[in-house]
């Protein structure tokens, strides 16, 4: 755990050097040595080479969620952590929103994550029925909690991982609350602490929480919940998960290194080594990993395969909800309302490698200043936009959806 930290931290160590000094500078003083190549950086570290392109990061904005019941998912998390509720400009299909506190950044200035929920199945296309699958992923999530049995299934790799410290005296999880209402959830250990895995109502989406919860209230959790860690083929891998509050988004995906290498070549992300095996070892999990190293953010592809238990498959699921054909057409598949959403500067940039690797996208005006693009990454169903107030490259622009005017959401 050690080693993983301190080359976690090197790196973020000669990654700020590296804006604020020379390369060679860097280069003398850091064991993770930048070396400037032309238009990327180049990080070397126990024999690995990562590429960190010059375009400057997107930054974390939130997540966007089909929901069976908007109200019921906002809700949630006003009740359990510390979320408020946030108004959203009128729109005809039921939506929720709420502004949920991560952690607390230097000078006492709070982070927040974005959370939109939305019920609208005008967007169906194809067989996949979205209040179907929801209901079908949550008795199957629900049942592997509490010693169920069987211990997981893929849907649970849907998740925002969280590592909430304590704010102001308290955590952003209520977990006394949780525990007194009889919130089902799943706890186990893993390394030197627990996990706490819990269900997003009215979703495909589920938590992962490690917090410095009081021991007395891990004990009656582990007594009541805890059960054998599903990941029995974990390795230890080259991620210390050092940023606090909102630190991951995994997914769960049919084809990992399709997905990680989408994430590299167009939105600048580069790869780590995951704490699970590749190539995928017959019944273990198989993952791929990738970070975006200026703001510490990581997004985890996991295939799951040892759980496809009772005819669940990973690819027929992806296939049934991929909105490709949708977009090619110009049309927004219900299934891409689950959005990992992150904003950057600009979409001058993105537009022309999406163009390049001829994958098809849908760019929305959203409102008079924001635009909005939106991509799925090929064989996985995965969806993720950008959100941007500035776009000067030719590309068509299709007149933007209330369902996706958050209004004036910002941090």
């Amino acid at each position: 755990m050690c080693v993983r930290t301190c080359v976690c931290l090197c790196l973020c160590v000669c990654l700020l050097g590296y804006f604020h000094q020379t390369a060679a500078d860097d280069h003398e003083q850091c064991p993770v040595a930048l070396l400037q190549r032309d238009s990327f950086v180049e990080l070397r570290s126990q024999g690995s080479k990562l590429q960190v392109p010059h375009v400057a990061s997107p930054q974390t904005w939130g997540t966007t969620f089909f929901s069976t019941d908007p109200e019921a998912s906002a809700n949630y998390f006003v009740r359990y952590f510390k979320a408020v509720r946030v108004p959203l400009p009128g729109c005809s299909a039921p939506r929720a929103a709420v502004k949920l506190t991560t952690a607390e950044a230097e000078n006492g200035l709070p982070l927040y994550q974005m959370l939109v929920f939305v019920n609208d199945v005008s967007q169906s296309v194809g067989a996949w029925n979205a209040t179907q699958a929801v209901s079908e992923a949550a008795a199957l999530i629900l049942n592997s909690f509490g010693k169920g049995q069987p211990l997981y299934t893929p849907w649970i790799d849907n998740h925002n991982g969280y590592q909430f410290l304590a704010l102001n005296g308290g955590t952003i999880f209520n977990l006394e609350l949780a525990l007194a209402d009889g919130m089902p959830m799943m706890a186990y250990v893993e390394g030197f602490g627990e996990i706490l895995r819990l269900y997003i109502p009215g979703t495909l989406w589920t938590i992962q929480v490690a917090d410095n919860f009081p021991n007395e209230l891990m004990k009656r959790v582990m007594h009541t919940f805890g059960e054998q860690n599903p990941d029995a083929c974990r390795v230890e891998g080259e991620s210390s998960m050092d940023r606090t509050g909102w630190a991951k988004s995994t997914w769960m995906a049919a084809d990992p290194a399709v997905a990680a290498k989408f994430m590299i070549e167009v939105l600048g992300a580069v790869q780590i080594l995951g704490d699970y095996r590749w190539p995928p070892v017959a019944n273990c999990t198989a993952a791929q990993w990738v970070l975006f190293p200026e703001i510490m953010f990581e997004v985890h592809f996991v295939l799951s395969q040892e759980w496809q238990l009772d005819g669940f498959s990973i690819e027929e699921q992806v296939q049934a909800m991929d909105g490709t054909q949708a977009l090619e057409s110009g049309q927004f598949a219900t299934s891409m309302y689950n959005s990992l959403v992150l904003s950057v500067p600009s979409l001058d940039v993105y537009v022309p490698r999406l163009q390049a690797q001829s994958v098809p996208y849908m760019l929305m005006r959203i409102n008079p200043k924001e635009y909005a693009l939106f991509m799925i990454i090929p064989e996985n169903a995965i969806t993720v936009q950008l959100r941007s107030q500035h776009l000067s490259v030719e590309t068509p622009v299709a007149q933007g959806m209330c369902t996706q005017d958050f209004g004036n959401l910002t941090f």
